[in-house]
């Protein structure tokens, strides 16, 4: 059975959001921390490295030998920090638009200031259903309803690491969804599983996935679709 109730923000979730709405490097400042900065192994290495070994030449050679090596060891540290940006360009990108979209949301939470605090006691176990990004979790809610949750499973998210580790088959769920972006937080898994851990299965198809939101009406992570636990897996196992 869910239970619901609409709170004020904790003081630990308010804090929070507060240092992601103050994110404020631009894009040139993020991709110089991340190319030359100590975010970046080469450049921290670099940086290491580069003193102590122009220190020693100078110390066992003359200065022309200190200027030669100096040069040679700024060329290559250019030359791999180039290469570490070639490699990681779409990672830095997307790591980027990750901290743009995050400020964005958290703005809006910090203005909604309040979030659903919800409470689900399992009675059977919930379905999961793998994917490229994650995994698509439902659970009977009670009253002909199911939740829906949609675990990212590249980021951040705890769900995805509890449901690794086979703590989402426990049978107590807390979560709070937040007003302002409708993001899922504080999630916790308590009590005794339900089941043994199964296979889950892998859905690579993502028109499968279209289908079968637009099936369950295009529901958002966290929401109650209206319909009974069972035909929301019948429905699933037909699309896939």
């Amino acid at each position: 059975m869910l239970r619901v109730a609409t709170v004020d923000l904790p003081e630990s979730v308010t804090r929070r959001l507060a240092e992601r709405a103050a994110f404020s490097e631009s894009w040139g400042e993020f991709l110089k921390e991340h190319l030359a900065g100590f975010r970046q192994p080469v450049a921290a290495a670099a940086a290491l490295i580069g003193p102590i070994l122009v220190a020693f030449v100078y110390a066992v050679s003359d200065f022309t030998t200190m200027v030669e090596v100096a040069g040679t060891f700024g060329l290559t540290a250019i030359a791999f920090l180039l290469g570490a940006w070639y490699v990681n360009r779409h990672d830095i990108r997307e790591a980027y638009a990750r901290h743009m979209t995050a400020q964005r949301q958290a703005k809006a939470d910090l203005k909604a200031g309040r979030g659903v605090a919800a409470d689900l006691l399992l009675k059977t176990r919930p379905s999961f259903y793998e994917h490229e990004h994650g995994v698509i979790v439902l659970a009977d809610s009670g009253d002909g309803r199911t939740l829906y949750f949609d675990v990212d499973g590249t980021g951040d998210d705890p769900r995805w690491f509890l449901y690794v580790n086979g703590d989402m088959h426990r049978g107590n769920w807390r979560w709070l969804k937040l007003l302002g972006s409708g993001n899922v937080t504080e999630f916790e898994a308590k009590g005794q599983r339900l089941a043994g851990i199964g296979d889950t299965p892998y859905v690579d198809a993502p028109d499968a996935w279209e289908a079968i939101s637009l099936a369950l009406g295009e529901p958002q992570d966290g929401d109650v679709v209206d319909m009974p636990f069972e035909e929301v897996k019948q429905t699933v196992s037909r699309l896939l």
